[in-house]
């Protein structure tokens, strides 16, 4: 229900792009998907995550996150907001650990995968 409310915030600011966006309304979409990425990103199987295209770097998010981050995307990209370059590295599989969209890491040898 959470998510709604923020993208419900984030869609006037969304219709009115067309022009540029004010920096204050683009971060305050970008902390709005942030937000996203930081709740529990809960799961039944593993078709249930999938890393983050945006803000930052990927992490592992539920598909109902997902999509709701990936419209915030959109309009932070046609309200012409500012972006660092990313200097991410592609991001690793995700997975359902135990009711939780984690990353699937490949382990050294000798040891278990680790979860992030």
């Amino acid at each position: 229900m959470r998510s709604f409310s923020i993208i419900a915030a984030t869609l006037p600011v969304a219709i009115l792009a067309c022009s540029k966006m004010d920096p204050k309304d683009c971060a305050k979409v970008r902390e709005s998907a942030f937000e996203l990425i930081n709740t529990a990103n809960n799961c039944v199987t593993d078709a249930d995550c999938r890393p983050t295209e945006w803000p930052g770097c990927g992490r592992p998010v539920s598909t109902q996150n997902f999509d709701a981050i990936h419209r915030m995307m959109e309009s932070f990209r046609k309200g012409k907001c500012e972006e660092k370059p990313s200097t991410c590295k592609p991001p690793p599989p995700t997975y359902c650990a135990e009711g939780i969209c984690a990353f699937r890491y490949k382990g050294q040898t000798g040891t278990d995968m680790r979860l992030e």
